[in-house]
């Protein structure tokens, strides 16, 4: 699963998520730079939530869940939206 947005007005950034549900490798990236990155292994959590602030005279604030199901989850859809300032920008289901 990979997807990218762009967040601010007069201060743009590309916010980019990367997440292998096989693999469990995770990755976000803004302008290229990493934000954040893990290796998931096992996980209780049915929703992961990522925040983190964007921008620096112009900053709003993001947050990215990424839902699994219980079972076998890397075998079944997983779901992952994008939130900025509490406004849904983007939504992907791999």
């Amino acid at each position: 699963m990979r997807f990218s947005f762009d967040v601010g007005v007069h201060e743009r950034h590309q916010v980019t998520f990367s997440f292998d549900k096989f693999w469990g490798g995770l990755s976000i990236l803004v302008d290229g730079e990493p934000v954040h990155r893990e290796l998931r292994v096992m996980s209780v959590d049915l929703v992961k939530r990522y925040q983190f602030t964007v921008g620096v005279d112009e900053r709003h604030n993001v947050l990215i869940e990424k839902e699994r199901k219980l079972l076998f989850a890397g075998f079944r859809p997983q779901r992952c939206r994008a939130y900025v300032d509490g406004h849904l920008v983007a939504e992907q289901t791999v």
